[in-house]
This record gives C-alpha cells, sequence and structure tokens, in this order.
C-alpha cells in the first residue's frame, strides 16, 4: 500500500513539474508569436513549406531566394513533410507547439533513462528539471522553430531503448533521428561510437550499435554529397564551413592536417578568414590562421565557460560521452557566421541532453546519497544561473524581449499595435500574394505566395504589410518598394501599412 501511495506521489509531482515547464515554454514562445516576435526566417518558412506539403507541392524558397530552389537542397528535414497535416489543427502555431511537447517528451526521456540506473525518484526528477531549465533549451524555445530541436530530443530515447534492450524502438528513433537535418546524421555516428564503450560487453546490443553507425555515415555523404547536390545546392549550411574546402570531405582533411588552423578556429574568430581562401589556386593555411576579429572576442569563450557550467565540467570525466560533442563543437565554432558561436538562439541545444545525461551518471558514480544529492542540486543551481546570465548579460547576440518571461516587456511589443495588425491581416484575402516585414510573415505563411520583404530587391504581389520603418528599406542600395506609385493605402494607423497593388 505504501509502495502503492509512494507511485502515485511521485506521478503526481512530475506531472505537476511538467505542466509548470509547460507553461513556462507557452509563455515563452507562444506569446512571442502572439506578440509579433517570431520572423520569416526561420518559422514562416518552415510554415510555408508545411502549406506546401499539404498541397502536394515542395517549397520552392521564394520567400526569401530570386532564383528557385527546393527547401530539400537547403536543408534536408523530412519532419515538415510529417507535420504538415497538422497545420490544418493548430495553424500558424504548429511548429512552436510540436517543439515544446517534442522538448517537454525529451526531458521525460532523461527521467526515464536516468531511472533505470537509480531506484532515486528525485535524482532524476532534478536531471530532467536542469535539461528543461538549461540555456541551450531555452533559447531554442524562445527563436522560432528548428527541426534540430526534434532531432536532439530523440537523444535521450534512443538511450534509454538501447538501455531496455528494446532494439526495434532505437531503431526507429535511430530513422526519426537522421531526418530530421542533414546534419544530424553525422552527430548519430559520434553518438553510437561513443555507445560502444558502454555496451562492450554486449554483443547483441554492439551489432545494433555497429549497424547504426553504418547506416547514419551513409545516410550523411549520400544526402549531403549526392542527394542535396542533385535537388539543386549543397545544403544551406554547407556555406559557412566552405572556406576550408568544397565539399565536407576537404574540409575534414583541412581541419585534420592543419591542427594549429583547427585549434585556433576553435578559439577565435573566422570572419574574414574565406577572403584569404583560394590564392594560387590553393588555401592559404598560413595566412588563415593569424586572422582574428577583435569585435567577436570573447564569444566562442564565452559559450565554453557556459557549458562548463551546464555540466561539461562532469562530462570530462565520462569520456565516451565528450566524444559525442565533437561534431557539436565543430560545427559550431568551425562556422563563419558569429551567431553560431555564443550561447544564444537554437545553435547550443544539442548540447544540452549530452551534457544532463553525462553528469548525472557520473554524479551517480557516488555511493552515498548524500554526496549525489549535494552535487545533483549545485548542478541543477548552477544550470539556471548560467540560464539568467545568458539572458542577462552575455556577450553574445539575444533578443531579450523574447526570453525575459519574467518581466513586462515580455508581453509588449513595442513597435506597433498588435490587434491593429492582426485586423489588416484579416483584411488580406487567402488567395493574395503578400510580401511582408519578417515578422508578419509567419502569420500570412498559409498561403501559395508570400515573400520576406527584408530580402526582395522588388515588390510585385497584390498586397504588401509593412512598418514604416520599410518605406526607406534598401536592399543592395536600392530602394525595395521603389515602385510606390503601383500602390494603394488600404489601411494604416501610421505606423503599419497595409498596400495593395492597383497596377498589374
Amino acid at each position: 500500500m505504501n509502495r502503492i501511495r509512494q507511485d502515485n506521489r511521485d506521478r503526481i509531482i512530475l506531472a505537476s513539474v511538467f505542466t509548470v515547464v509547460g507553461v513556462l515554454y507557452a509563455l515563452i514562445s507562444l506569446v512571442n508569436h502572439y506578440l509579433f516576435k517570431t520572423y520569416a526566417l526561420d518559422l514562416g518558412l518552415y510554415t510555408h513549406a508545411m502549406y506546401d506539403y499539404t498541397h502536394f507541392r515542395v517549397d520552392d524558397c521564394s520567400m526569401f531566394k530570386a532564383v528557385p530552389q527546393s527547401i530539400l537542397s537547403d536543408h534536408f528535414d523530412l519532419y515538415l513533410i510529417i507535420l504538415s497535416p497538422l497545420i490544418h489543427v493548430f495553424g500558424s502555431y504548429t511548429l512552436l507547439i510540436v517543439q515544446i511537447a517534442a522538448v517537454l517528451l525529451g526531458g521525460w526521456g532523461v527521467f526515464k533513462l536516468l531511472r533505470l540506473y537509480s531506484d532515486d525518484f528525485w535524482l532524476p526528477l532534478l536531471a530532467a528539471v536542469a535539461f528543461w531549465f538549461s540555456f541551450g533549451i531555452i533559447h531554442a524555445i524562445a527563436f522560432d522553430y528548428h527541426s534540430n530541436v526534434l532531432a536532439a530530443m530523440m537523444l535521450p530515447w534512443l538511450l534509454y531503448f538501447l538501455k531496455k534492450r528494446q532494439f526495434g524502438l532505437s531503431s526507429l528513433m535511430v530513422v526519426l533521428f537522421v531526418i530530421g537535418k542533414e546534419n544530424m546524421s553525422l552527430w548519430l555516428f559520434f553518438i553510437v561510437i561513443g555507445l560502444m564503450w558502454d555496451y562492450r560487453k554486449d554483443k547483441t546490443a554492439l551489432w545494433h550499435l555497429a549497424g547504426y553507425a553504418v547506416f547514419s555515415l551513409a545516410y550523411f555523404f549520400i544526402v549531403n554529397m549526392i542527394v542535396m547536390p542533385k535537388l539543386g545546392g549543397s545544403g544551406g549550411g554547407f556555406a559557412r564551413y566552405s572556406y576550408l574546402g568544397d565539399n565536407y570531405l576537404e574540409i575534414a582533411g583541412t581541419l585534420l592536417t592543419h591542427p594549429k588552423l583547427t585549434l585556433n578556429i576553435l578559439f577565435t574568430s573566422t570572419i574574414g578568414m574565406e577572403e584569404f581562401v583560394g590564392m594560387g589556386g590553393k588555401p592559404n593555411y598560413t595566412v588563415l590562421t593569424t586572422i582574428a576579429n577583435p569585435k567577436y572576442a570573447g564569444i566562442k569563450e564565452e559559450f565554453y565557460w557556459c557549458a562548463l557550467a551546464t555540466g561539461l565540467i562532469f562530462t570530462v570525466l565520462k569520456p565516451n560521452y565528450l566524444f559525442m560533442l565533437l561534431p557539436l563543437f565543430g560545427q559550431k565554432m568551425i562556422a563563419n557566421q558569429p551567431n553560431f558561436w555564443g550561447i544564444s538562439f537554437q545553435y547550443s541545444v544539442e548540447f544540452m541532453p549530452v551534457l544532463v545525461i553525462a553528469s548525472f551518471l557520473v554524479i551517480f558514480r557516488l555511493r552515498k546519497q548524500f554526496w549525489r544529492m549535494m552535487l545533483a542540486v549545485s548542478l541543477l543551481i548552477s544550470i539556471v544561473l548560467t540560464t539568467f546570465y545568458t539572458i542577462g548579460v552575455p556577450k553574445s547576440r539575444v533578443f531579450v524581449d523574447q526570453l525575459c518571461v519574467y518581466q513586462g516587456r515580455h508581453y509588449r511589443q513595442k513597435d506597433f499595435d498588435v490587434r491593429y495588425a492582426y485586423e489588416l491581416i484579416r483584411m488580406i484575402p487567402d488567395e493574395a500574394s503578400v510580401c511582408a516585414a519578417p515578422v508578419f510573415v509567419p502569420h500570412l505563411a498559409m498561403r501559395d505566395e508570400i515573400k520576406d520583404f527584408s530580402i526582395m530587391r522588388k515588390v510585385d504581389t497584390d498586397y504588401v504589410l509593412i512598418t514604416d520603418f520599410y518605406f526607406g528599406y534598401e536592399r543592395e542600395g536600392v530602394l525595395v518598394l521603389k515602385n510606390r506609385a503601383e500602390y494603394e493605402t488600404v489601411a494604416t494607423d501610421g505606423t503599419i501599412y497595409l498596400l495593395r497593388r492597383i497596377v498589374p
């Protein structure tokens, strides 16, 4: 009877924490969307892609590209196909709701996994809470939707099903993992290689892990070096690393054969490096290793310190889990765009399940429950404080208004009247083509043609929805709305303008 009561108590506690975290995420993500703090890139693009999929079309990226290009050649993301029917239920909020649900389930997976290593209820619960409140998760929730968030949430469940020896379900997790994005399969390769150490005495598990390794590596090269180029591109992400080679094999060769370059890249700015590539037909790596832009000093170091405070310091004591992080450090720090290096946006989310799970597995090695609990609580406090730091005073670029749910400014749109914006959106016919400011695009994406005003070189749609800022907006030195005479003002409050084309 006591055991039944305890189980019921544990379920109530877990459900209560689950609910609190879910409400917090909704206050971050859904409030941001309602207040027009989400953007054309990437929520608008992905919502429009789902709309196209429901009409049996593949999005051509015309929202932000002058030349049509399959969205699958930009990012090979199959989740959007699977999720697309949901837009008929949840509309423009669909991907945000799915992302919240995925992160909640990811934290539950952390809890379930660690319960397999401990009879204690509280330590796995602390791990789940630490995961849910880690800076990589919070920042990802606050910035639109991204499929790598969903893919990362598969990891705790993959580990759980492997530990339970439910290989059919672990294989399903592998498939769901790799189809999320073109780079996920490479990360999975490092994950399963790292896991081989934990299962070195289990021949059945080793065979499955070996199969996963072969599958993930083959998937990576087939998708990135055959499928995506055939679709018209090498992937939107490849350009970030192209200063090191013409394909992924060349990039890997450069990093392995030039250790000084690799070490410099991991800790210094890569801005400007691409300008020095191709001297005499060959990259000049001597020059590359000397380039550093002081404007971005400290951003990479800030991430390392935050990662240490979020569990990296424990993960060092579990080297096979540290090995799993190698491709994540690579894709993050080698990129030639500063947004990738720091603590913000969705570019840290993959680290969180590895850091938290590895840290608690190390903590479980302690024999005395008292010290286990002390370390677990200390780590949780460290993670929460680190998250607050990344919101309040980071060196990296962050959108504080999207994150600070504990401040009134999070619940206000300072640039225009939200209610009036919705009135104007309702005035636009569903069948009309629209060019809109980035914050309006996600709300208008469920139509045949929608374009991001800030990316366009000229406007030729039926309707235009912009704020007063964009009347003087130039793209490559040319006024975007240079054909203003072709449009009449349908409605305005002096801040937001709805224009309709009168000249065919």
